[in-house]
C-alpha cells in the first residue's frame, strides 16, 4: 500500500509539473517561439532593362533560403507592373518617385473610370538613382551660377517630361527660359554627344550612364555641376516649386567624374500595396535585411538595399510605410515619433486624393463625362476639382521633421 500511495504521489506530481509547465506557456506575457510558414509562392514584377536580372539577384537567394518558389516576371512598362501590384496579381515591383506620384494624382494612363486612387506601401528601399547636369571638360561654365543668356541647352525631347529638370534648373537660377538656346538632338545618346562634341553647352544626364563613361574617356571629357540645396537652399526651394519629387545630395553613383558632386537623389522602393498581408511584408523586410550581405554582391545596386539607405529614404519619401514594415522598424527601435508623424501626414494626402477622386467620379457620371485619358473633358473636370480643394500635389519632403513645399495645381477651363 506504501508503494502505490508513492506511486500515486509521484504520478500526481509530474502531472502537476506539466500542468504548471502548460498554464505558463499560455501566459501572454511568456516567450512564444514564432513559427512563419512562407508562402507556396511569390510574384514579383521586375520593370525596366535592369530589373530582371535586379531581383532575381536577391529572390534567388530567398527562394533558396524559404523553400518558396519566386517568381520574377518582367514587364517593359512601369505603369503596367505597379497596376498589377495594384490589382493583386503581383506582390511587389519597383517604383519610382515620379511613376508613383502619377497613379497616387491619377494622371495621364493612370486614369481609369474603375479603382480608384492607388495606395502603394514601402516593403524596402530598391536603388539609389542619381542625376544632374554636364558640360564639357573644358567648358567655361564652372557651376550653374555661369549660365547666361545664350547658353545652350541639349535635350532630346520637347515633351514637359524631359523639359523638366532644365525649367527646374532655370527656376533655380532665376533665368527666363526665352533667353536659353535649346538644341533638340532627338535622342538621350544625341543629347549628351552634343555636349561633348561643342554643340552645345549643358545637359542633363544620369551618371550611371554606359555613355557618359565613354563620353568621361574622351579628350575634353565631361564635368557635372553641382546642385548644392545646403549652400543655396532658396534656389533649391525655387526648382522643388516647380517639380517637387527632386531632392539633393552628393551623387554616389555611377562614374567618378560624378561621384562626390552634388545631383538630384532620387531613391527607389520595392513597393507593396498598402493592403498586402502584414505578416508576409513583415518577415520579407526582416529576411532583407538579416540576409543583405548574402545578396549584397549578386548585383552592381544592391549595395543599396541596406537599412542605413532605407531609414536614409524614409527621410523624404511622400509614400506610406507598410505596417508589416512598420512593425520591424519599430522591433528594431528605429521607428521614432518623427517617423509616426510623417507617416500619418503621408496617408492623410493620400487619403485626400482617394475622397476627391472618388468625389470626382460621381460628378462625371452625373455629367455623362467619360472617365479616360482621352477625355479633355474629365481632365479638365479633374484638375479643376483637385485645384477648387486646395489638394497639394505630391512632393518630396526636405526632412524628416520639414514637410514639402505646398504646389497646388492650376485650374483648367471647361
Amino acid at each position: 500500500m506504501r508503494d502505490l500511495s508513492l506511486r500515486k504521489l509521484c504520478l500526481y506530481t509530474v502531472f502537476t509539473v506539466v500542468f504548471l509547465l502548460i498554464s505558463g506557456c499560455s501566459n501572454s506575457e511568456a516567450p512564444v517561439s514564432e513559427e512563419w510558414t512562407w508562402p507556396e509562392r511569390m510574384h514579383i514584377a521586375a520593370p525596366g532593362r535592369s530589373g530582371l536580372a535586379k531581383y532575381v539577384s536577391w529572390a534567388s537567394v530567398l527562394e533558396a533560403d524559404t523553400g518558396m518558389t519566386v517568381r520574377v516576371v518582367p514587364e517593359s512598362d512601369h505603369g503596367i507592373a505597379m497596376n498589377n501590384v495594384k490589382s493583386g496579381k503581383m506582390l511587389i515591383s519597383s517604383g519610382s518617385q515620379s511613376i508613383l506620384r502619377s497613379m497616387i494624382e491619377v494622371e495621364s494612363e493612370y486614369i481609369s473610370a474603375v479603382g480608384g486612387v492607388f495606395q502603394p506601401a514601402i516593403l524596402w528601399v530598391h536603388d539609389l538613382a542619381n542625376s544632374g547636369f554636364i558640360v564639357r571638360g573644358d567648358s567655361d561654365i564652372k557651376s550653374i551660377r555661369d549660365i547666361r543668356e545664350g547658353t545652350r541647352f541639349s535635350v532630346w525631347s520637347t515633351r514637359e517630361s524631359a523639359l523638366n529638370p532644365y525649367l527646374s534648373l532655370l527656376a533655380w537660377i532665376e533665368l527666363d527660359e526665352k533667353n536659353i538656346k535649346w538644341v533638340n538632338a532627338g535622342s538621350y545618346e544625341g543629347a549628351m554627344r552634343a555636349v561633348a562634341e561643342g554643340r552645345a553647352d549643358v545637359a542633363f544626364g544620369f551618371p550611371s550612364s554606359p555613355l557618359l563613361a565613354e563620353l568621361a574617356g574622351a579628350p575634353h571629357g565631361i564635368r557635372f555641376l553641382d546642385l548644392n540645396s545646403s549652400e543655396d537652399p532658396e534656389g533649391a526651394r525655387r526648382w522643388q516649386s516647380r517639380s517637387p519629387l527632386y531632392s539633393f545630395g552628393p551623387i554616389e553613383t555611377g562614374i567618378k567624374e560624378a561621384r562626390g558632386r552634388w545631383g538630384s537623389v532620387g531613391y527607389i522602393f520595392d513597393i507593396c500595396s498598402i493592403n498586402a498581408d502584414v505578416e508576409l511584408i513583415y518577415h520579407l523586410a526582416k529576411w532583407l535585411d538579416l540576409n543583405f550581405e548574402d545578396y549584397e554582391d549578386k548585383y552592381g545596386t544592391n549595395r543599396f538595399m541596406s537599412r542605413d539607405h532605407l531609414m536614409e529614404a524614409l527621410n523624404s519619401t511622400f509614400l506610406p510605410v507598410h505596417p508589416g514594415l512598420v512593425r520591424y522598424l519599430k522591433e528594431l527601435e528605429l521607428w521614432t515619433e518623427a517617423h509616426e508623424a510623417r507617416q500619418k501626414e503621408n496617408i492623410a494626402l493620400v487619403e485626400r486624393y482617394k475622397g476627391a477622386y472618388n468625389e470626382a467620379a460621381d460628378l462625371a457620371e452625373k455629367e455623362g463625362i467619360e472617365i479616360s485619358p482621352l477625355s479633355g473633358e474629365w481632365i479638365s473636370l479633374w484638375e479643376n476639382y483637385k485645384a477648387e480643394a486646395r489638394i497639394p500635389r505630391i512632393g518630396m519632403h526636405p526632412s524628416l521633421t520639414e514637410s514639402a513645399f505646398p504646389v497646388y495645381p492650376e485650374s483648367h477651363g471647361r
